[in-house]
């Protein structure tokens, strides 16, 4: 670590930032040679796998309500007169909502590098192999015409396995006295695999009603986790933390004091 430390910070010495007159220079690519495409793909593997939310919740059919008539008015006098129905919209059907959450990252949550290669253009390219627990929840609340008939509860767990193709840039970056340098991770693909996915505890769920909230949980997942959905809110997700991806000269510094210790 102190190794790479030292060669990044010699090449961000190197690279002088512009004349004091004129405009401030631009970014401009950096050759990831100089560096160690290892310690680059260590730090972007942190901010993606934090960038992996935590949570996904959904509704559907929640707040479901159908019109019902609920009395009768009348209207003109005993030889003319008009009966009216009254309506209001009455709670009904089958409301329900998804929880999935990620069991204990900290310790569950495991992130591995595969296939770490050097791109043209000073780029480097890496698949993140990414492992969890998660823990499903589902409830559903059954009405009937503005009856509540009850509460039905659902919790289960599975594994979940992703590969997130990655790619990022290096470029300096103006700094105080001299160039730093800024890392730009870009997820392009995502690709998921659950494992063992059942449901273990069923409060009063039975037949089709399980059969669907299991699929419905599946399907929850596998919409949140998979394809260029999650690369999106990855991407997202990392542009908010793009500080982290920039190192000053002395921030460099900084983290090689740290690795002597």
């Amino acid at each position: 670590m102190f190794h790479t430390v030292i060669s990044i910070a010699l090449a961000a010495a190197i690279a002088e930032v512009a004349p004091a007159e004129g405009p401030p220079p631009r970014q401009t690519p950096a050759d990831s040679s100089t560096f160690s495409p290892d310690a680059i793909a260590q730090i972007v593997a942190k901010v993606i796998a934090d960038a992996i939310p935590r949570d996904y919740e959904r509704y559907k059919d929640w707040g479901n309500k159908k019109k019902i008539t609920t009395g009768l008015r009348s209207e003109g006098n005993f030889f003319d007169f008009d009966i009216h129905r009254r309506k209001s919209d009455v709670n009904h059907g089958v409301w329900k909502h998804y929880r999935v959450t990620l069991v204990e990252p900290d310790k569950n949550l495991v992130v591995q590098i595969q296939n770490l290669r050097s791109l043209e253009g000073g780029r480097i390219a890496f698949t993140l192999f990414v492992t969890a627990r998660l823990h499903l929840w589902a409830q559903a609340k059954v009405y009937q015409d503005g009856i509540h008939l009850g509460a039905l509860t659902a919790e289960g767990d599975t594994t979940v396995r992703l590969w997130l193709d990655s790619e990022v840039g290096i470029e300096t970056v103006p700094a105080s006295f001299l160039s730093g340098i800024a890392v730009q991770p870009h997820v392009d693909a995502a690709r998921l695999k659950l494992d063992d996915f059942k449901l273990t505890r069923i409060g009063e769920v039975q037949g089709p009603l399980a059969e669907e909230f299991s699929g419905e949980l599946r399907r929850l997942i596998e919409d949140e986790l998979e394809g260029p959905k999650l690369a999106d809110k990855l991407n997202r997700s990392i542009e908010k933390r793009k500080d982290r991806l920039q190192f000053t000269p002395e921030k460099l510094i900084g983290l090689g004091d740290q690795s002597k210790k």
